[in-house]
């Protein structure tokens, strides 16, 4: 059985490498846009053009699905066979969490 991130990877949706670098506030960025498209609900599917135009990216910037990528394999977020991505139940719970604690 193969994981999320290596079923991921076999898909094409993550790089052989496993040493990408990317800034965690840029993955902050994502993972509230992600959060706030889909309603902070896990499962829902949003597209990575509707994710750069919340984050204020230009169409087809690599360095969102890089992002989500990482998103992935911290078991954030997840991505279906269409190209969309979704919140998984931990990154919609990590997201309550980030807005909670913004909001104290």
């Amino acid at each position: 059985m193969l994981s999320g991130t290596d079923s991921a990877r076999l898909r094409g949706f993550l790089p052989a490498c496993d040493h990408v670098l990317v800034s965690r506030r840029d993955l902050l960025h994502v993972l509230t846009a992600l959060a706030e498209l889909a309603g902070g609900e896990a499962g829902v599917p949003v597209t990575v053009a509707a994710l750069d135009e919340a984050i204020g990216r230009g169409r087809a910037d690599m360095r969102t699905p890089l992002n989500l990528t990482s998103l992935a394999a911290d078991g954030l977020a997840e991505p279906a066979d269409d190209g969309t991505w979704s919140l998984t139940e931990a990154g919609a719970q990590r997201h309550r969490e980030d807005e909670d604690y913004a909001g104290r």
